[in-house]
């Protein structure tokens, strides 16, 4: 029950920043399918105008479009779970519930009536029975033809009330609340009465013994709160909607008769847990709060850290997926100028080491003193009505950084991605995204909702997880995967053609899962950049191709300026991961017509090096390489950029784009 004491402890002391977006017994409606209505009222209840919120569109030429509105409105529980039948929300609902006639009209009523008579109702709900009692929106709407599953909901113009906006005021939705528990008490005392009353009175009636089997089979009861340990009225029905991607999903239900979900040990569930309904309300709640401010989804999957009892959003995500070039500019970084901070960008900082400043005091400091725990929870939808907590750890909030920063250490490599601000590439040192992982692994999707991409990715989330907060050894198969899908680069395509930017993202998201590999089997270490002394037969080969590499591409982009076309040592690198010694024959035969071209050059002269490296017997060898052999390859090509960058500057030359050579090299 740790989680969820955690969840409703930590709205409990944020109640007052969240009795607006996230009061309790509510949920929200949106203009996503259809319009919501706005029917205006005085304070007597009289119409006034109508106004409307226009469905959700995108913007185009003519415009910009509307909006996603979301719209919190009180509930029932029988209403916030309701699919079919008649289960009316207290004051704002769809059209068939206001329009006038028939039973779901007089349940509506019905209900609407005990609120706005009761000593908690305010002003505006009183406003709105008076209204809803003279039947006519149907005829105040006539206009607008409204569908029955569209949504109306309500503005009072009360004088010297600034708030007309009933959905926006608090003491709307803390009345309902209190009321709602006073109707849940007064069901359960009602429960108690019938039951005692059918037992020892022996001279009731047939409509007096109808009447309080009624009450009897109430479901409502005041019990002891599993949660809390405090006697509450029990919830019956608890929360779905916890997050957009899951829909109805719910995390706790009892609807399953049928199997062994309580059946076997206790006749109701309730005998299993029982649940306070004011902490289920509370704990959803927040939990709805920390999906929306920070979740990452997959599908129905959703992945969040949070500090247990705080709102604060100060926290590294605990798989990335924003930029974290954002997240060190507006977090880690906030010690530094904007100077050091795009340097440290044009260079690649080290994100690992990023967040182990942060633990010295820095942007963290604060929170790391204020709060003891963080929390985080993976949450996937198995099926269309059930939502499950696939992950949940909680730690020390020193040791989730520890954690984080440790994972971007041991597993990092030299990474990029696009900045969209600054319309650049940024440089960083760390372990490759979730979505890196992924495509390194297992490719891109195929396009659309690729549902089976979906499956795959949320288990290789969960993994990764499992890796970071457990200590779980990285999977072997991510690892071998990656590696053939490095080895065959001409499958890395974009618009038809091998795609060198995809391909370079492949392999450094590969070289940073062999790093990762060969630490964990506590076999060696590989470093960030070039090993000129390593003289392991698989490093040295991936060296020597990725120096042919840089040859060609150099050679072919001084012929047409272009070098994008896939070079020998790209187009017969499958080959050469199985055959080196007899693939490299071929992809020198390939080098000889650009040689004399670039001869003296930086790779030329690498090659001829690379050969004396070799210890006796290792370039004859022709078995299969193992993944350093790219760690090679990204070192060579790597290195030679240093020599050009160098040259460079040396010579006062140009810079030039990663990838190309000067005529002085």
């Amino acid at each position: 029950m740790g989680f969820w004491q955690h969840l409703a402890d930590s709205y409990d002391r944020n109640a007052e920043a969240l009795k607006l977006t996230y009061p309790l017994s509510t949920t929200s409606v949106s203009n996503n399918a259809d319009m919501i209505v706005v029917i205006v009222i005085d304070s007597e209840g009289n119409f006034v105008r109508f106004e409307k919120m226009d469905k959700r569109s995108s913007g185009n030429k003519r415009g910009p479009g509307n909006p996603l509105l979301n719209i919190t409105i009180p509930v029932t529980e029988e209403s916030m779970g309701r699919s079919s039948g008649i289960a009316p929300h207290p004051v704002f609902d769809q059209y068939e519930y206001l329009r006038g006639d028939g039973k779901k009209y007089d349940a509506y009523i019905d209900q609407l009536r005990g609120f706005s008579e009761c000593e908690f109702a305010p002003k505006q709900v009183k406003a709105i029975f008076q209204y809803i009692s003279k039947k006519s929106v149907e005829k105040d709407l006539s206009q607008l033809n409204p569908k029955d599953k569209t949504n109306i909901i309500f503005k009072v113009e009360i004088p010297g009330n600034p708030q007309p906006k009933v959905w926006e005021d608090e003491t709307f939705f803390k009345a309902w609340h209190q009321y709602y528990l006073l109707v849940k008490s007064q069901r359960a005392g009602a429960k108690i009465m019938a039951m005692k009353e059918l037992v020892e009175n022996e001279k009731l009636s047939s409509q007096e013994k109808e009447q309080l089997k009624e009450h009897a089979m109430l479901k409502d009861m005041t019990s002891v709160d599993y949660i809390t340990g405090v006697e509450q009225p029990t919830a019956v029905y608890h929360p779905k909607k916890i997050s957009n991607a899951s829909a109805n999903s719910k995390l706790i239900s009892d609807n399953d008769k049928m199997n062994y979900t309580f059946r076997g040990k206790f006749s109701k569930s309730s005998e299993a847990v029982s649940i306070g309904y004011e902490t289920t309300q509370k704990a959803h709640q927040f939990l709805r709060y920390l999906i929306s401010d920070r979740g990452y989804y997959c599908g129905e999957q959703v992945i969040l850290s949070f500090t247990i009892g705080s709102m604060e959003n100060v926290l590294p995500p605990p798989i990335e997926e924003k930029s974290i070039w954002s997240i060190l500019r507006g977090s880690v970084s906030q010690t530094e100028n904007d100077k050091q901070i795009y340097l440290r960008a044009e260079t690649g900082f080290d994100y690992g080491d990023a967040l182990r400043k942060s633990l010295a005091g820095y942007s963290y400091g604060k929170a790391l003193k204020q709060h003891a725990r963080t929390a985080v929870m993976a949450l996937d939808a198995a099926t269309t009505g059930r939502l499950s907590i696939t992950f949940y750890r909680e730690l020390d909030q020193t040791d989730y950084l520890e954690k984080i920063a440790d994972w971007h250490d041991k597993c990092k490599w030299h990474q990029k991605f696009w900045d969209k601000e600054t319309k650049k590439y940024i440089l960083y040192t760390g372990a490759p995204s979730v979505d890196k992982f992924i495509e390194a692994v297992h490719g891109k999707a195929r396009g659309g909702k690729d549902e089976s991409y979906i499956k795959i990715k949320k288990a290789a989330r969960e993994r990764l997880l499992r890796c970071m907060f457990d200590g779980a050894p990285l999977p072997m198969d991510f690892v071998v995967s990656a590696i053939r899908r490095s080895s065959n680069p001409l499958g890395i395509i974009n618009n038809g053609k091998f795609d060198r930017n995809g391909f370079d993202q492949v392999v450094s998201t590969t070289c940073a899962l062999v790093r990762k590999f060969y630490q964990q089997i506590g076999k060696e270490d590989y470093k960030m950049s070039i090993e000129s002394n390593r003289t392991d037969r698989d490093y040295i080969y991936g060296r020597l191709l990725g120096a042919a590499d840089k040859l060609e591409e150099y050679a072919l982009y001084k012929k047409d300026n272009k070098s994008e076309r896939a070079t020998a040592a790209i187009r017969y690198m499958q080959a050469f991961a199985q055959r080196p010694f007899r693939t490299w024959q071929t992809i020198h035969g390939c080098l000889n017509p650009y040689i004399q071209k670039v001869k003296g050059g930086f790779a030329f002269n690498e090659i001829q090096t690379i050969k004396d490296i070799f210890m006796s017997g290792d370039y004859e060898n022709d078995a299969p390489l193992n993944g350093s052999y790219l760690i090679g390859y990204y070192h060579e090509r790597a290195y030679i950029d240093s020599l050009i960058e160098a040259a460079g500057k040396k010579n006062n030359l140009p810079m030039l784009r990663k990838g190309e050579q000067n005529d002085g090299q």
